[in-house]
């Protein structure tokens, strides 16, 4: 887990990973979390649709590890408006964990954005409809981290400062995301620059047509698909 301290005010700021998120909305997580699976001759297809919370990566685990012996091919399928840089990870991880190919994809009117994208990178074959919708933006403070702050009583110069400071780490926290997270096997390089650019305070969508005009190394496989 990476720690940023930023001095400001009377005491240091204590930032980490866990309190940072590429923002997915608000609401009951749970209720709008579904994982499908679809048995079929030659592959075993998970579903995953909603935020990336808790507790994703346990039922996706779950979900591998009850297909470790079957040699069929696993495809995650993602829908995602994304969630918690911390909880993505452990999704990634539990991808890379198996000795075996997972491939993801993205299917047409699909969403995968911000931290979904992290876990669309991780698959072995990355596999998305021309009319698949991908999102990229800056990482920040979650909800309740936010929250806590406003309930801060702080004078003009503080609160000015801690703004900065709070900029700063979000900043810095992007940063890392797109070396670490997104800026992986095959990612093109001067592109991932480039967006890294574009995002400063504003979403970038891109269907899964663009990113491969783009030579972005986001998407290896354009393959049409159902809608849903």
């Amino acid at each position: 887990m990476s720690r940023l301290t930023i001095p400001g005010g009377a005491c240091g700021i204590l930032l980490v990973w866990s309190i940072f998120q590429m923002p997915s909305g608000s609401g009951d997580v749970a209720s709008r979390q579904t994982l499908s699976i679809n048995e079929e001759p030659d592959r075993i297809v998970l579903g995953w649709s909603g935020p990336v919370q808790e507790p994703m990566s346990e039922r996706v685990t779950a979900a591998f590890d009850r297909y470790k012996a079957d040699p069929r091919r696993l495809v995650l399928i993602l829908n995602s408006p994304g969630g918690s840089i911390e909880h993505g990870r452990k999704v990634v991880a539990a991808i890379r964990a198996r000795n075996r190919a997972i491939d993801t994809l993205v299917q047409k009117a699909g969403v995968c954005a911000s931290m979904c994208v992290s876990i669309f990178l991780a698959g072995s074959k990355r596999m998305a409809d021309p009319d698949a919708f991908f999102m990229f933006h800056q990482a920040s403070l979650n909800s309740n981290a936010r929250e806590n702050m406003k309930r801060r009583e702080f004078g003009d110069l503080e609160n000015a400062l801690f703004s900065q400071a709070v900029k700063t780490i979000e900043t810095l926290a992007t940063d890392e995301f797109f070396r670490n997270d997104i800026g992986i096997r095959g990612v093109n390089r001067v592109w991932l620059v480039g967006m890294r650019k574009k995002i400063s305070d504003r979403d970038i969508w891109m269907s899964g047509q663009q990113l491969v005009d783009e030579g972005s190394g986001i998407v290896d496989r354009l393959v049409p698909t159902p809608a849903g």
